[in-house]
């Protein structure tokens, strides 16, 4: 029995993978009659199937994936900080090793919260299944599919532009009367028209399409011109004196790419750490043991006080021959657990990388050892088997739970449940004790790495990282630098005061783009290096 999910081709499939052309002509009655068909759809194939919305991959293309992780070249994702000139940020933009996830489909059923009480947050899960969040999927529904505020499936219409919008023309006027006499009988494409007011509306704003010449309609032209009805189905929710006009070709299925929506809007939402990163921070950080002839073993000891989602566990495996390694993780989550709880999704992902990629099939094969504890880390060190490895771990490195920030399930040995009286116990009664344990099993001249930020919980700002330095120091643990972490480009995600010209976010660096003609800015987290001399 597999214990992963495969590609999600039952909603790909489903009636409710509609044309883009189909829910842009709804009625509201039609368009909420599907809203509510969508939700009941897709939470059947996540409760009943095991499949969350999100595409994924089938079996074979899975092992393809595994297989190119021992090679890739992940010290290409050092970069420098153009802000700073350091050379200190790591930016993977691969998706190579996100097969890891689907051993993990409770991930998007973590809840989100947006206060300290962790009784309140949302996950994405419960704005399919809880009958109250109807309206609001409805209201972001409808800005995401009918409105098409991600920009998936229609563009607005660029002046003499005939490479993608057929003709050459100087104004709107001219296009639509064009399109009408020259393209509406060949039925391969469409247009609809936009209020110009709906940008500022639009979460999803694409920033690259800033600055360009579009052609625009006024209010009398919207109104003198012979548009058909269902091209102006958009244009009565908001008062407007200036319309867009947005060409876009049948035949386009809302999915798989609008299952980005459900992540990106609808609220925060859980990620996994990436393998490739991992993979990078363990390499650089073990190359000093390596390199010492003194220093034999036969394995080397990575411990993960936090597996998550198995990310860092694929990223150990991956590592290269040049190394044997032992990884280490603790976990108390039950949704992790598998085959009436005598093993868990960790131990069936390693053993499938071991067995099924081309490292444990080779002639000459290379595997590495895991390892998977059920207790937390708070208090793992009264296990008698943990406990084998006390002053004998090579590299500490994990991403621990940002107190109550996300709930990973309902289990009472979950920390924000734990010690979520007040976030001074949960940093008495998790984080510090965690810490503890990591430094006292941590041999000398080894490095702890630990991926942690501020969190902010409405007006309230936990100092996590600020804690988790004083925490260190106190142990005597000394501090070498902060990497930064890029995150992923989010449609509306990097957005610029236009009094200072600087992001909005408060951790933020500067990179050049992919051909080097220009810089971006990019949110990062941070993580910090110690060393234990």
């Amino acid at each position: 029995m597999n214990h992963f999910y495969e590609r999600n081709d039952y909603i790909l499939e489903h009636d409710i993978n509609k044309k883009f052309e189909e829910v842009l002509w709804m009625t509201e009655d039609e368009f909420r009659a599907w809203v509510i068909d969508m939700r009941e759809t897709i939470v059947y194939a996540w409760d009943e199937l095991g499949i969350p919305p999100r595409v994924g991959w089938n079996e074979q293309d899975i092992i393809n994936q595994m297989d190119k992780i021992g090679s890739f070249p992940v010290h290409q994702f050092e970069m420098v900080d153009e802000l700073t000139g350091k050379k200190n940020l790591i930016r993977n933009t691969s998706v190579v090793g996100n097969c890891v996830n689907q051993w993990f489909p409770t991930m998007m059923k973590t809840r989100i919260n947006y206060t300290a009480n962790s009784a309140d947050g949302k996950s994405i899960y419960d704005h399919f299944a809880d009958p109250e969040l109807l309206e609001k999927v409805l209201k972001y529904a409808r800005r995401h599919f009918k409105r098409d505020s991600f920009y998936h499936y229609s563009l607005p219409v660029k002046a003499n532009d005939k490479e993608n919008f057929i003709f050459h023309c100087e104004t709107g006027e001219e296009w639509i009367e064009r399109f009408e006499a020259k393209e509406r009988q060949y039925n391969r494409s469409d247009y609809w028209i936009v209020p110009k007011k709906e940008e500022a509306e639009y979460t999803g704003y694409n920033e690259e399409l800033k600055g360009q010449q579009w052609l625009t309609l006024n209010k009398e032209q919207v109104e003198r011109l012979n548009i058909p009805d269902k091209c102006k189905t958009n244009i009565d929710y908001i008062e407007s004196d200036n319309f867009q006009i947005r060409y876009f070709e049948y035949g386009q299925k809302l999915f798989p790419i609008g299952l980005k929506a459900f992540r990106v809007s609808f609220c925060q939402y859980a990620v996994n750490f990436p393998p490739l990163t991992a993979k990078y921070l363990y390499e650089r950080y073990t190359q000093h043991i390596v390199e010492d002839e003194s220093d034999s073993k036969d394995s080397i000891v990575i411990y993960d006080p936090s597996a998550g989602w198995g990310g860092r566990l694929l990223g150990a495996m991956g590592i290269r021959d040049d190394r044997t390694v032992h990884y280490i993780g603790t976990d108390p989550n039950t949704d992790h657990l598998i085959e009436n709880g005598t093993s868990t999704k960790y131990d069936d992902f390693g053993k499938f990388y071991n067995t099924r990629t081309n490292r444990g099939k080779s002639l000459f094969p290379h595997t590495h050892s895991f390892q998977i504890f059920r207790e937390g880390s708070e208090c793992i060190r009264d296990d008698p088997e943990f406990g084998r490895f006390r002053a004998e771990v090579d590299l500490v490195f994990t991403s621990p739970p940002y107190f109550s920030k996300e709930k990973y399930s309902e289990d009472a040995t979950q920390s924000c449940t734990k010690f979520g009286k007040s976030y001074q116990q949960w940093v008495d009664g998790f984080l510090k004790p965690t810490l503890e344990t990591a430094v006292e099993w941590l041999k000398p001249n080894r490095y702890l790495l630990w991926n942690v930020a501020n969190v902010k919980f409405g007006k309230d700002m936990m100092p996590l990282e600020d804690d988790s330095r004083k925490i260190l120091d106190s142990l005597g643990m000394e501090y070498v630098e902060t990497l930064k972490m890029t995150l992923a480009q989010m449609p509306g995600g990097n957005r610029i005061d236009t009094d200072t010209g600087l992001p909005k976010t408060e951790s933020f660096c500067k990179v050049k783009s992919a051909d080097g003609k220009k810089e971006i800015y990019l949110k990062y987290e941070p993580i910090l290096v110690y060393f234990k001399p």
